[in-house]
């Protein structure tokens, strides 16, 4: 029968996987899409339609460094949180180090 691994040994891998995806957003940088002309930033992730944490906003074709990212949401250079994808709709498009979005930036 197949060894299962403990409880130890899952949540070290796990811890593991989110410092890897962690360090992955933070040297990701993402390029701002709207549908309203401006996406919030909020002091923390949550509720997207939460006006009462809202610090800033960042404009179409802005470009921000991502910190952390937690479910759909991610932490930003730009001093609060942003919703990355919600709706159906990415926000927050990552850019690739090697080529741009779609090659016309």
């Amino acid at each position: 029968a197949p060894e299962v691994p403990s409880d130890q040994e899952l949540a070290r891998a796990l811890r593991e996987r989110r410092q890897e995806l962690e360090k992955r957003a933070r040297q990701r940088r993402y390029l701002v899409c709207t549908q309203l002309g401006f996406l919030n930033v909020h002091s923390e992730p949550g509720d997207p339609y939460n006006n009462k944490n809202v610090v800033a906003r960042l404009f179409e074709g802005e470009i921000v460094t991502g910190l952390e990212e937690r479910e759909n949401w991610l932490r930003h250079d730009r001093g609060g949180w942003s919703i990355r994808l919600h709706g159906g709709f990415e926000w927050l498009r990552p850019i690739s180090d090697e080529n741009n979005v779609e090659g016309d930036l």
